[in-house]
């Protein structure tokens, strides 16, 4: 092989693995993973189970690691529940093994508008049992970003505002990005004019975050447990103080907490 020829694959081989190492951290960047410990005790059907909060479609993973000590015992059986109570997937099996379901955006959005997030993992000794079983769940979550508003805007001047509402499911940040641009129809010229851009909890009658600049803007805010307790409907506010009539959009996303 020439020097040239393999200088061309090194570098190609280079390439591919940064595309790789790319896509990987991508992947960790949209799921979160979670330790439990696991202990079942040695009486027939004794069971263990965990609740994790799911928001985001995708696969959902539970790893049945066992400790090394544990030999020998008995199948035992996992589980994984939707908030409603209805079993999405089953497996029996003997030693460490994994269990998985992708979580469709249709069922997310289905519970995510009941606010029942609540996915429960059981794990169960069965009916003649071996001895007691220790060990962890991995748990892999799914945790893509959600887009909670992508909607248009007309606002005259003068303070003329809008509202747009929107509900927060659960803790994480939302982060609003809006752009926009003078109305060219009467004079044929845009120009750019700053805008008021607030996030309002109107539970608490508090505006969390506030900014005005011209084209584009984003503001954004950590959502805790205790604001949720008073409300889940926030709304973005975009006032116009300028005399010009502009047009833009704005668009709401929302991340789960880690």
């Amino acid at each position: 092989m020439s020097n040239r020829l393999f200088r061309q694959l090194h570098c190609a081989f280079r390439v591919i693995a940064l595309l790789l190492l790319g896509l990987c951290a991508g992947l960790r960047a949209n799921t979160r993973i979670l330790e439990v410990p696991l202990a079942l005790s040695g009486d027939a059907r004794s069971e263990f189970t965990t609740q994790v909060r799911l928001m985001s479609p995708g696969r959902l993973a539970v790893q049945i690691l066992l400790s090394p000590d544990v030999r020998g015992h008995a199948p035992l059986s996992a589980s994984i529940a939707r908030p409603d109570r209805s079993e999405a997937v089953r497996k029996d099996a003997v030693g460490s093994f994994r269990l998985e379901y992708q979580a469709t955006e249709l069922e997310i959005d289905q519970f995510v508008s009941t606010g029942n997030l609540s996915w429960t993992l059981r794990v169960m000794q069965g009916a003649n049992p071996s001895g007691e079983v220790h060990g962890r769940l991995r748990i892999t979550v799914p945790a893509a970003p959600r887009q909670l508003v992508d909607t248009q805007f007309t606002l005259l001047g003068s303070g003329n505002a809008q509202e747009i509402p929107f509900v927060v499911p659960a803790p994480g940040k939302i982060q609003v990005t809006t752009s926009w641009e003078t109305d060219s129809s009467a004079t044929g010229v845009t120009q750019s004019v700053p805008l008021t851009l607030s996030l309002i909890h109107p539970g608490l009658a508090q505006t969390y975050a506030r900014r005005q600049s011209r084209s584009p803007q984003r503001i954004e805010h950590q959502v805790n447990e205790q604001q949720l307790n008073v409300g889940s409907r926030w709304f973005g506010r975009i006032q116009n103080d300028s005399q010009s009539k502009v047009k833009g959009s704005i668009q709401v996303i929302f991340v789960p907490a880690l």
